[in-house]
């Protein structure tokens, strides 16, 4: 699992890059100056490459014994023994997925054991999560069901 404090730092670089390099490049533009438009060039693609490495591409997997979300370079694995319970949201918080229409996984455990993925064919992610992790669907909500 993620660290609260290493989202937090992730989330303040990845809100700070854009306003940085959207502060100082029109300011270089106009100074003429080459070096400091360079610098604000480059902070713009570094800023773009960044993002891309982070966000593209969003897959997401189901295998035996784990879902995996993959976003970027960056890979998590959720056992699906581990998921209590999926649900449909629109919530806007930051997460793997590039539209509102999301499917929220909890797994239990604290306020930050839960992802967000918005996969193509939800239906078909359900039925598959719901047969292989043992979970019971009701609409569009999946839930383990207690012993």
């Amino acid at each position: 699992m993620v660290s609260l404090k290493s989202r937090l730092v992730v989330g303040l670089i990845l809100f700070m890059l854009p306003l940085v390099s959207s502060a100082f490049s029109p300011q270089a533009f106009a100074s003429g100056n080459s070096a400091e438009m360079i610098t604000a060039v480059g902070m713009c693609v570094f800023t773009a490459a960044l993002y891309g490495l982070l966000i593209i591409p969003i897959r997401y997997g189901i295998t035996q014994d784990e879902l995996i979300v993959r976003f970027g370079v960056v890979r998590q694995r959720i056992p699906l023994a581990a998921i209590q319970e999926v649900y449909p949201t629109h919530n806007p918080l930051s997460s793997p997925a590039l539209s509102l229409d999301r499917l929220a996984i909890r797994t239990g455990g604290g306020p930050f054991a839960s992802a967000m993925i918005s996969p193509a064919d939800k239906d078909d992610f359900l039925n598959t999560l719901a047969i292989r992790a043992g979970l019971q669907r009701y609409d569009d909500k999946l839930m383990r069901l207690a012993n």
